[in-house]
């Protein structure tokens, strides 16, 4: 039922989490000496000099894109459950922490590298920082409708 406006919300929500998974949540460059650093939703890249290598940080950067990932597919799979409103809101409000705890997360280790790497260097915070507090407001968004749908059924019930 992706005509319904809470599968529509739904489905920007999974897509916001999805292209949080390969979106850059910070960077930070050195122009003197060409290091430089970018963190995803897995992993802190490091790159020491042009001619260097790049060097991965998996640990523990992986968990807001594992949570992500997950709250990717559970947004997914209960715009299938269009049939079942309770197990659906129920399953959208899991979802709201599980990217809640995803938007603290990364916000949290964002702001820890951006004080601890390259002191003088410049940095800012990427789009990818972001999309999982909008993935957060479409998802409220969704269950409010949903809510409104169940409501509504629950009205006409009553009429019968």
């Amino acid at each position: 039922m992706i005509q319904r406006i809470q599968s529509i919300f739904l489905l920007v929500v999974g897509l916001c989490l999805i292209i949080f998974l390969f979106a850059p949540i910070w960077e930070k460059q050195d122009v003197n000496s060409g290091q430089s650093y970018s963190q995803t939703a897995f992993y802190v890249e490091k790159v020491a000099n042009i001619e260097s290598e790049i060097q991965y940080v998996f640990v523990p950067y992986f968990i807001p894109g594992a949570l992500a990932l997950i709250a990717a597919c559970l947004a997914l799979f209960s715009i299938g459950m269009y049939k079942k409103r309770n197990r659906q809101i129920m399953i959208s409000s899991v979802n709201s922490l599980l990217m809640g705890t995803t938007l603290i997360l990364s916000a949290w280790w964002a702001s820890k590298a951006e004080s601890s790497i390259l002191a003088g260097a410049d940095s800012g915070y990427q789009y990818g920082l972001f999309l999982p507090a909008i993935a957060l407001i479409f998802n409220s968004l969704a269950i409010r409708f949903i809510r409104k749908d169940e409501k509504l059924v629950r009205s006409m019930d009553r009429l019968r």
